[in-house]
């Protein structure tokens, strides 16, 4: 008897157990659901200020006025579910307060990528299936809710509105918003995308090797340096078509700040020696340049 109620008690256990289990599983998926993300390979990355500015057609002050989102971009996807891809974007209406570079505007609309795509599908509803066999079940419901473009690029963070930056931009693609075409800007990198404080303070969206130079710098001393810092160009490069930033010549006073040493891809920690001799920074093969590229309207 005392063996039996033993066994139900070690049952009755085990049962507990496994409810609290499956009850702390379901409470972190649906309270701290993981947000997925996804890494771009972005067209340019500027090393430096000069190259930056040199990237740059267009570096102004701005601040978010209005966030949008935008017809979808509906590209080519043989394979896919009707033969296209689609790419949710947002349009980032913004203020501009001042142009350090480019022709000065009232506003300009900047283009962000909200979502991309998730590979798995939503199932085909059971009234489509075919005849169920004798003796079959059906299958188990979705263990997981369907996400559609949910997916986001994760150092090209969202804009509030009432956000102020200075950002380094190019011309960007003509998109929809609403079915009104709207030509857009693009920044040449996320990691040229400065977010200014309250307390006037920059601070960089992306915490790389050109963000990190001008991290806590106030604003008017950004300004100062991006105003006097020349433009390296791109120029064409010895294969056909190629374009490429040429070899930078880097001196020793242009470390002031810099708690580290220059390497051909950026800097790397460690003490700049003052004794340091000029050094060069090589070249850097860009993308071709040219039209932004065009979109169908399947929509």
């Amino acid at each position: 008897m005392t063996s039996k109620k033993t066994h139900q008690c070690l049952q009755g256990l085990i049962a507990v157990l496994l409810v609290a289990f499956v009850g702390q599983v379901g409470y972190e998926y649906w309270f701290n659901k993981p947000k997925p993300t996804v890494f771009a390979a972005w067209a340019y990355d500027p090393r430096t200020m000069v190259e930056a500015k040199g990237l740059a057609q267009e570096v102004v002050e701005a601040e978010v006025t209005n966030v949008e989102r935008a017809d979808d971009l509906v590209v080519k996807a043989p394979g896919e579910p009707g033969g296209v891809e689609r790419i949710a974007i947002e349009v980032v209406t913004m203020k501009v307060q001042g142009t350090l570079k480019g022709k000065p505007a009232q506003e300009v609309q900047v283009f962000r990528t909200a979502g991309i795509p998730v590979s798995n599908r939503e199932m085909p509803p059971m009234s489509q299936a075919p005849p169920k066999p004798k003796g079959a079940t059906n299958p188990p419901k979705r263990a997981t809710p369907f996400n559609a473009n949910t997916i986001n690029i994760h150092d090209d963070v969202k804009y509030k509105k009432g956000e102020r930056y200075m950002m380094f931009l190019r011309n960007g693609p003509t998109v929809k918003v609403k079915g009104r075409r709207v030509d857009t800007k693009s920044l040449v990198n996320p990691s040229t995308r400065f977010r200014i404080g309250k307390d006037n303070k920059i601070s960089p969206i992306v915490q790389n090797r050109l963000g990190l130079q001008f991290k806590g710098e106030p604003l008017q001393e950004f300004k100062a340096t991006i105003q006097k810092t020349g433009a390296l160009k791109p120029i064409p490069g010895e294969k056909p078509g190629q374009m490429i930033l040429p070899s930078l010549k880097v001196k020793p006073e242009m470390l002031k700040g810099l708690k580290g040493k220059i390497r051909p891809r950026g800097i790397d920690p460690g003490g700049a020696s003052d004794a340091m001799q000029d050094m060069e920074l090589g070249e850097v093969e860009l993308p071709v340049e040219g039209a932004a590229p065009e979109y169908e309207d399947l929509q």
